[in-house]
């Protein structure tokens, strides 16, 4: 029930324009944006599953059925590396790769550097992407 309340005056300060952000009589369209990461694993053989954690939570493990949580800022892949997280724009992240069998071959921890927009409504951000390397520690 909080989260519906959140969203409502997220949603209403989104209208109205009363983000803080923007400029005094500036009215920013009701929007939002979803942010994406995009995670290399090009550097493993074989077919390997990557798993993108954050503050918020992390997508799905290996085995485990892909769902939409009601917390978009928990990572949800879209394929081929890439993970959207929301409007979201986390600093760290940690990235799990695990073998076919689901065995956990590495786990990093990565800084995130993102760009944002300088618009004063926003939009989404923009960040390099992780490129994990197989010889990193484990």
């Amino acid at each position: 029930m909080r989260k519906a309340a959140a969203v409502g005056i997220l949603g209403l300060a989104l209208l109205t324009g009363a983000t803080g952000c923007a400029a005094p009589g500036l009215v920013c369209p009701a929007i939002g944006w979803i942010n994406t990461l995009e995670v290399d694993a090009s550097a493993f053989a074989g077919d390997v599953f990557v798993q993108l954690c954050v503050e918020a939570g992390c997508s799905s493990a290996p085995g485990e059925t892909p769902s939409m949580s009601s917390d978009l800022a928990i990572p949800v892949s879209t394929g081929d590396g890439v993970y959207e997280i929301g409007m979201t724009t986390p600093d760290e992240a940690t990235v799990r790769v695990y073998d076919a069998a689901g065995a956990l071959i590495q786990e990093s921890e990565h800084v995130i550097n993102w760009t944002l927009p300088t618009d004063p409504c926003g939009g989404p951000g923009t960040a390099d992407p992780i490129i994990l390397t197989s010889d990193a520690v484990q």
